[in-house]
């Protein structure tokens, strides 16, 4: 057993005759179970011409494996009421479950089955399938704007043949042009027991565990173990210069990146210190020369990334529309001198340690957090709770240290510098910079790689067993039950009301307050009201400038978010417990003593509005600003995203968020949610200073009136030239959060599109494989409530896409059967057990409570619905919310290639636009 001097994450370690690690932690706070393996195997074990190798297996390894039928993994842990998901980085492949604790057998059974009983399920046919979805994984993120900016870094940063010098994501015409032999070579190089770690974090008893690992795990072989590849770090010998156009963005972008150091090397504690000081707040030199002072761009980002080979030091900022770099670049140099005439002072370092701290504790709050550090640290760093005793190291860096890095890695050093423009602007790239052309894929050119439709799965042959696997096991004897911890309330004297729940494992608390209605109580000429006073509370207060203010924060370990959003202005904290005391004394003062700033005021706005000329390029946000508009009528306050538009926003006063803070910001109006150590009576006392600070005053209840817009088309085209994906998106309106048909509707959705699980899911992806992800969900709130279903699919198969999702959505209701809603039922009530394990999903349900006027034991109120809910009340729910004809369709795409296509399909009346159209 283990832990460490910070927090106690006692541990066991030990090691199959195989290799594997296994490393166990028991957490009995939630009835739950978390498993992670990590791999060691990222994209830095392949090689050039050979690319995508590990990241393909994190797709692969979903799929089957020989005593599990396709999509069967998807399926049962659907069933199970658990989550699960993996990913695949430059260094490392990670697969992770969240299930109850019942279930824990059946996932050693499932991912014992992947690691050793795998690979001859590789077929011609399965792997020409996954090509197609990673095909789109690979174009949904290059599809947007500066997509492709970090892949060039990488490219452009390190030598050729270096194992960063390719994408995790790999090249597509490697993964075409692979054998299955040479997938298969892969796989039994690194995918092996001795090269993996096990760990499980939840609610077991380990004595019964340990056998269990034995069985499942313990015969599968072991291989030859890979020697990891040598530490090779970057030595630039001169600086380099190259620039892009990027048709998709409409601002330049600079990209500055330095040789680091790879994880865990001495100087990376002090090199995390040295870019904090440098960017991280509002009194560092390129915050201040960048944003404040020069005015170029709206924020500046400065972070160092460590990899197992070799590190980077990446310097973001991202200008305002029209800034030339070579301006960015000269106030770069400008900051960096103020930098050395800096004096750094203790309580700086103190600051980042305590913060350091915060985050670390934030990852561990979860069963799924504990168990992907467990197995991530003890494969990379030698021990499961390396993260926690980093702690100490970053204690242990000197202000000598952090000069000596800057000097040993930033002062004078060369660097890679990328300019990345918008279309025909090369003018604003950096002077001197080498003109490159990123390989584009001609929308003409896209084809789809297997055969769509149902999926035959080719004969292979089943490797040898000690005992019969095909025999899934059954749930064990521990089953669990839905249990909502007790929650405390109590009424300050000036009628702010407080909900509360216990949680003491680590040393954090989390709260927040609903201060007012956000953005449905702006003025329709001037949306973006709540949103500009909610960013503007956190730039200081009557007493402290915005750089005292942040320096305070950091100094408590504590992390203050104020969000305007659509329905809610909302305050929330996640802070160090012994601190509480003070933080909740500076909320006070936030609150109540704003510090009305007019050039903090005239900064934000500016960062406001090049956020809102970004979200006019982007897909998913056109699509939805769109689909709001045509549901509710661009009269409606209703149909505005939270920030606005550029009209809105440009017509908005200082005055007018002094006017929003008088009419809506009373503590009769106010609610608070927290989960922590304290209880009612000592909350109380804690919360008697803003108590006093915040007397009541006049506030009148916000109403709307009932929105009655019939929408004039039924289907909108954007022109988005090139794209390589559509963004489809379907909608209609929907019930309130509160409205008795709420979690029917939920209910009736999971099979639809809740999750990977689900018929939109299986339709476009796994049968057809259009589109990395197709999901459908409800936006219930109190009034902006819809219905909507999405997918980014490959543009060639637009009109294809469009058909299917008809197809699945007008069935439905025909088609919806008893054993579709029981296994929602079974899955449902499962995830329920889990729905509390973390302190912020307690603290989401006392949100929830406070938003809607949800009863307190809504979710066991939900728990009693979903046992009796009936088939006919399925139908008659599916019937009145999700009809098809009802539907607005929105489609973003390229409009040379796909409009007609889509017209074609005689959707109804349909408008089309450009993007200098869109507001």
């Amino acid at each position: 057993m283990n832990s460490t001097p910070d927090t106690p994450l006692h541990y066991e370690k030990y090691t199959l005759d195989n290799g594997l690690d296994v490393v166990l932690h028991r957490d009995t706070s939630a009835p739950v179970v978390s498993v992670a393996i990590q791999y060691h195997v990222g994209s830095n074990r392949e090689r050039a011409g050979k690319t995508g190798f590990a990241h393909f297996f994190e797709h692969m390894l979903f799929q089957r494996s020989e005593h599990l039928p396709r999509n069967a993994f998807f399926q049962k842990i659907e069933e199970l009421g658990g989550t699960f998901n993996g990913g695949t980085s430059n260094d490392g492949t990670i697969y992770y479950e969240t299930v109850p604790r019942d279930a824990l057998e059946k996932i050693l059974w499932m991912e014992s089955d992947r690691m050793g009983y795998f690979i001859h399920t590789v077929t011609e046919g399965g792997l020409r399938r996954e090509i197609d979805v990673v095909s789109n994984e690979k174009r949904q993120m290059e599809n947007v704007p500066y997509g492709l900016a970090f892949d060039l870094m990488f490219k452009h940063l390190f030598p050729q043949g270096h194992p960063y010098s390719w994408t995790v994501i790999g090249e597509i015409e490697d993964l075409r042009s692979a054998t299955v032999e040479e997938v298969q070579a892969f796989y039994d190089r690194y995918y092996t027991p001795n090269n993996a770690t096990l760990a499980l974090a939840g609610d077991f008893d380990p004595e019964q565990i340990r056998p269990l690992i034995e069985h499942y795990f313990g015969e599968i072989p072991s291989r030859p173990r890979p020697t990891p590849p040598p530490i090779q770090p970057i030595r630039l010998q001169a600086p380099r210069r190259i620039s892009y156009e990027d048709g998709f963005c409409d601002a330049p972008m600079l990209l500055r990146a330095y040789p680091g150091v790879e994880m865990y090397h001495p100087d990376g504690y002090a090199l995390d210190f040295l870019t904090n000081l440098l960017a991280a707040d509002k009194k560092s030199p390129l915050y201040k020369v960048v944003v404040e002072e020069r005015g170029l761009a709206p924020e500046v980002d400065f972070f160092h990334y460590q990899l197992e080979l070799a590190g980077v030091l990446v310097l973001e900022i991202k200008p305002y529309p029209g800034v030339h770099l070579d301006e960015v670049e000269a106030a770069i140099e400008e900051a960096f001198t103020r930098f050395e005439q800096m004096e750094l002072q203790p309580e700086d370092l103190e600051r980042y340690v305590a913060m350091e701290q915060m985050r670390t504790y934030s990852r561990l709050t979860t069963t799924n957090g504990k168990a992907q550090a467990l197995a991530r640290d003890n494969v990379f760093g030698g021990l499961p709770d390396c993260s926690l005793r980093e702690i100490e190291s970053y204690r242990q860096v000197t202000r000598e240290e952090i000069r000596r890095v800057y000097t040993q890695y930033l002062q004078h050093k060369p660097y890679l510098c990328e300019s990345i423009f918008p279309q025909g602007a090369a003018e604003l790239a950096v002077s001197d910079s080498e003109l490159i052309f990123p390989p584009r894929e001609p929308i003409t050119e896209q084809t789809m790689n297997a055969t769509a439709g149902e999926i035959i799965d080719d004969p292979y042959e089943l490797t040898p067993t000690r005992w019969d696997r095909t025999r899934e096991p059954a749930l064990m004897a521990n089953t669990p039950q839905l249990k909502v911890p007790p929650i405390w309330s109590l009424t300050l004297a000036n009628g702010m009301q407080v909900q509360g729940i216990a949680y003491e494992e680590l040393p954090l608390s989390y709260f927040s307050i609903e201060l007012a209605d956000g953005m449905v109580a702006d003025p329709i000429h001037k949306v973006g009201v709540a949103n500009l006073l909610a960013q503007l509370l956190m730039e200081g207060t009557a007493r402290r400038t915005p750089e005292a203010l942040e320096e305070e924060l950091g100094r408590l370990g504590a992390q203050i978010n104020l969000n305007g959003g659509r329905e809610s202005l909302s305050l929330s904290c996640t802070v160090l417990t012994r601190n509480l005391k003070e933080v909740m004394a500076l909320v006070g003062e936030m609150i109540t003593e704003p510090r009305w700033d007019a050039q903090r005021f005239a900064v934000l706005k500016e960062r406001t509005l090049d956020d809102l000329r970004q979200r006019r390029i982007d897909p998913r946000s056109i699509a939805s600003d769109l689909l709001n508009r045509a549901l509710f009528g661009s009269d409606s306050i209703l149909s505005f995203p939270a920030a606005g538009t550029l009209s809105t926003v440009n017509a908005i006063t200082l005055e007018d968020l002094q006017g929003y803070y008088q009419a809506h910001l009373a503590p009769q109006r106010a609610r608070m949610s927290f989960v922590g150590g304290e209880d009612a009576a000592s909350m109380r006392d804690l919360l008697t200073p803003l108590c006093t600070a915040w007397a009541q005053r006049e506030y009148t209840p916000l109403t709307l009136p009932a929105n009655t817009h019939t929408p004039s088309h039924r289907c909108y085209f954007v022109d988005y030239p090139e794209a390589r994906q559509s963004y489809l998106l379907f909608g209609s309106k929907a019930m309130a959060a509160s409205d008795p048909s709420a979690y029917p509707a939920l209910i009736v959705n999971d099979h639809l599109g809740d999750s990977s699980g689900s018929l939109l899911f299986e339709e476009l992806r796994l049968k057809h494989g259009y589109t990395y992800g197709a999901y459908s969900g409800f936006g219930q709130n109190n009034w902006i409530n819809t219905f909507q279903a999405w997918a980014s699919v490959q543009a060639t198969v637009t009109r294809e896409s469009l058909q299917l999702f008809r197809e699945i959505l007008t069935c439905y209701p025909a088609q919806y059967h008893a054993s579709a809603l029981e296994t929602s039922r079974e899955g449902m009530r499962r995830t329920m057990y889990g729905s509390l394990e973390s302190p912020l999903s307690r603290l989401n349900m006392l949100r929830a409570i406070a938003l809607y006027g949800l009863p307190a034991d809504y979710l066991q109120q939900r728990a009693a619905q979903l046992d009796t809910f009936t088939l006919a009340q399925a139908k008659e729910t599916i019937q009145r919310h999700l009809d098809f004809e009802q539907m607005i369709l929105v489609v973003v795409g390229d409009g040379r290639t796909q409009r007609k296509e889509v017209a074609s399909l005689d959707w109804g009346s349909m408008q089309c636009l450009s993007l200098d159209a869109i507001e």
